[in-house]
């Protein structure tokens, strides 16, 4: 799936950063890793995939060509919970902000393709 197809079904909002891991040793992609906050999942989701807990979402974003943070301040241990995302996509290459409640901003800029992972904190595979 695109991201503009995820944007339509789901959402990140409320959901917390795990960390941003950027495989550099062999091609250029990154991995988004998100704990997702379950409550803005749709109910056929919830119904289907029988979500108790915050599930982790992994989005792998290939032929990265830029990643920048913006407006980011040290908030001293508390995790930084998303607040939305908007993306653009313009002459092939596709231009992601990931913001945060704090006033934090991820910037990623990429031409490749976007992997969706869902796991619950089994590891089981949940469908989306």
């Amino acid at each position: 799936m695109t991201f503009r197809q995820f944007n339509a079904k789901y959402t990140l909002h409320d959901s917390y950063w795990v960390g941003i891991f950027y495989d550099v040793a062999y091609q250029q992609s990154v991995t988004l890793a998100i704990q997702w906050d379950a409550v803005w999942l749709p109910k056929e989701m919830k119904q289907n995939n029988s979500v108790v807990n915050e599930p982790y979402l992994f989005i792998r974003l290939t032929n990265v060509e830029q990643v920048s943070t913006a407006h980011y301040t040290d908030i001293h241990g508390i995790c930084r919970a998303i607040a939305g995302c908007e993306f653009e996509e313009v002459e092939g290459k596709i231009f992601l902000a990931i913001d945060d409640v704090y006033g934090g901003q991820i910037n990623i800029l990429y031409r490749g393709e976007e992997t969706f992972l869902a796991l619950e904190r089994d590891r089981s595979i949940l469908k989306i």
